[in-house]
């Protein structure tokens, strides 16, 4: 079974994920031999990603061996936290504990600081659907819409998108006007790129993710 210290490249990880948004969600699931994600999201700016694939997939490039769903176990003890563990943010593995929920949108979207350009589209998907409640999770990085009735959210505003769950369990995502996803999500994969260069051990043969202070445990 893999462990967390054996991924460790994040430039694995947004290879997976630029390949995810190259060949599309399902002809990447149907490559790896994954099924659908039911709990358990990456969540990015540009985009919203089956955790469990996309961990297999980064594993794949750093190790050159293939991963089973059967291999590993997904979310909280295993592909979420590991990547959640690298910097990633991970729908599902958020705790009620530092949530802030509102019982309508617009203080929703206050708090989240949702840009001018984008507020009129993100009324408009809300105004037509029922959600009886809203929360912002501790990361800050999306409102999070509960349906009427509901227990777990099936929408999620991003800073340029929203991504949803339909009644049949397919998702769907509608760029809003101001979204990087216009140009591939090429700016802020270069940022990520760029910050994981900087998490990772610079000694050669290491690659072992660095901790705040930046001083590496191994070497």
């Amino acid at each position: 079974m893999a462990s967390l210290a054996t991924l460790t490249d994040c430039n694995a990880v947004e290879a997976a994920l630029e390949e995810f948004d190259r060949v599309g969600r399902f002809a990447f699931l149907e490559k790896y031999g994954f099924g659908e994600a039911k709990e358990y999201f990456l969540v990015t700016e540009t985009g919203s990603y089956d955790s469990k694939a996309i961990f297999a997939a980064a594993y794949e490039r750093q190790h050159g061996v293939g991963l089973s769903s059967e291999d590993f176990s997904g979310g909280k003890h295993g592909a979420g936290k590991w990547l959640s563990d690298l910097g990633y943010t991970i729908e599902g593995m958020e705790s009620e504990n530092g949530r802030i929920t509102f019982d309508s949108f617009e203080p929703a979207m206050d708090a989240f600081r949702l840009s001018v350009a984008n507020i009129t589209a993100a009324r408009d998907f809300v105004a037509n659907r029922d959600f009886e409640s809203f929360y912002l999770p501790p990361s800050r990085t999306y409102i999070a819409m509960i349906p009427r009735g509901g227990v777990r959210p099936t929408a999620w505003i991003n800073k340029g998108f929203v991504w949803f769950r339909n009644d049949d369990g397919t998702q769907e995502g509608i760029a809003f006007p101001e979204n990087k996803l216009r140009d591939g999500g090429r700016n802020s994969r270069q940022r990520r790129r760029e910050e994981a260069e900087k998490r990772i051990c610079s000694t050669p043969g290491c690659g072992m993710v660095l901790p705040a202070n930046g001083v590496c445990e191994y070497c």
